[in-house]
């Protein structure tokens, strides 16, 4: 007779994590003889054997596995799939991970009632003290889902967290065998090809509680920059549509978190990621940035292209619109959201970012030439960005800088009235 649940730990050099584990699952498994424990250490060189050993001595749910040599992350939880115990469910529970007292009674009752394909953890960050630091959302109560695609389109970028999934072990080994990937997110793949069919579970409440200390943080800027973005072709594509996919990146690219990670990327790479997905305005902003910090105007083509593939070029020209008739009615403030919003959308719109600098001005703000440096970026030969910049540094007291602004313009449009004006009231001075 199986075990309702099979626990699959992978470790490597985490002996006093791994201590403080196994004594959270003897207090929860308790005298249960429906979970069972296999840890797989991966050729730790700590003391991870000797403690193994000695734990098992006087577990009989638990078992473990010493490799003979390292066989990396990814290879070490495909051996734990695929030499599970023998069980209905199956769940990878990461080494500096543990449950919340109560927890494991609470999955087992979740799991036995619910019968789910995918059953989702509510989770929460802990620092070294062990001290919640934040968290994934939890809902209060249990929420279903029909498939695997709507609760990846819920919880996107939180189902990474490995230890919050658990799966039916027959399709989860399937998963693993069929997807064959380096990718450091692997896990994800496989939760979402096993549990895509669904239904799926999401528990109540936060159940686990997750470290923070990850083996690959000197390789963080690739793994969660382009490993996290190449999910949908290496499997999420099987239940997402790109544009589905690529809408759900700002739950992660979100409030700048992410952007010095971006910056350490080749820029080509994130070019090529925001012309994949579109949809996520908040790759879009990293790419202008970082575009704008290395002057690197050869990406703006793909900025504007992926703003109209969104239709955030329209808004972005109607916001611009909206900001002119407010700010000739006299309400720049007002205005200057409005022209920052569209900015935002479509920074490749140097209308709006000369329309922002000039609202900027009229309120009295020190960085208003700042907007105008971001239109000429866009466009050197703006000629409205230019005169605009040589009227605010006339006003300044910066007749010089006003003359050359102005007579940039000339060289564009001899005729030009408006800098012939200018011209004459710098002579004037």
């Amino acid at each position: 007779m199986s075990a309702l649940l099979g626990i699959c730990i992978p470790t490597y050099n985490r002996a006093g994590h791994l201590s403080f584990l196994i004594d959270c699952l003897t207090r929860e498994i308790g005298d249960r003889d429906d979970i069972l424990v296999l840890v797989s250490n991966n050729a730790s060189s700590d003391d991870t054997a000797r403690l193994l050993e000695d734990a098992a001595a006087s577990r009989p749910w638990l078992s473990y596995r010493t490799q003979p040599e390292n066989v990396g992350p990814v290879g070490n939880m495909d051996w734990l799939v695929e030499n599970a115990p023998v069980a209905e469910y199956l769940w990878l529970l990461g080494d500096d991970d543990y449950v919340v007292d109560g927890g494991l009674v609470a999955i087992a009752e979740l799991l036995r009632d619910e019968r789910p394909a995918w059953l989702f953890l509510p989770h929460r960050w802990v620092d070294e003290a062990r001290r919640v630091t934040g968290g994934s959302p939890a809902p209060g109560a249990v929420v279903r889902y029909a498939t695997g695609r709507d609760i990846y389109l819920a919880y996107h970028h939180w189902l990474t967290f490995l230890s919050a999934s658990i799966l039916r072990t027959e399709a989860f080994t399937e998963a693993v065998r069929t997807v064959r990937t380096e990718n450091l997110y692997a896990p994800v793949l496989w939760f979402f090809r096993a549990g895509l069919g669904g239904p799926c579970v999401v528990a109540p409440s936060h159940l686990v509680h997750g470290g923070q200390a990850i083996s690959w943080a000197d390789r963080a800027h690739i793994i969660q920059t382009l490993h996290f973005t190449s999910l949908y072709d290496e499997g999420l594509h099987a239940g997402l549509s790109a544009a589905e996919f690529g809408a759900t990146l700002d739950g992660l690219y979100r409030d700048g978190w992410g952007l010095d990670l971006w910056r350490r990327v080749p820029i080509e790479r994130l070019a090529e990621t925001v012309a994949r997905f579109p949809q996520s305005q908040g790759l879009r902003e990293y790419l202008w940035t970082i575009a704008r910090e290395s002057g690197r105007r050869d990406v703006l083509p793909t900025l504007s292209r992926a703003a109209e593939a969104v239709g955030a070029d329209t808004r972005a020209r109607e916001l611009v619109e909206e900001g002119e008739r407010i700010f000739a009615a006299g309400d720049a403030a007002d205005a200057a959201e409005r022209f920052g919003a569209a900015a935002r959308l479509d920074p490749t719109l140097a209308t709006a970012w000369s329309d922002l600098a000039v609202a900027h001005h009229e309120l009295g703000r020190a960085d208003a030439l700042a907007g105008l440096d971001s239109a000429l970026f866009v466009d050197p030969d703006d000629l409205d960005a230019l005169l605009n910049r040589a009227s605010i540094l006339l006003s300044l007291g910066d007749a010089g800088g006003a003359a050359v602004e102005a007579q940039r313009v000339m060289e564009l449009d001899p005729g030009n009235a408006a800098a012939a004006q200018l011209l004459g009231a710098v002579r004037g001075r």
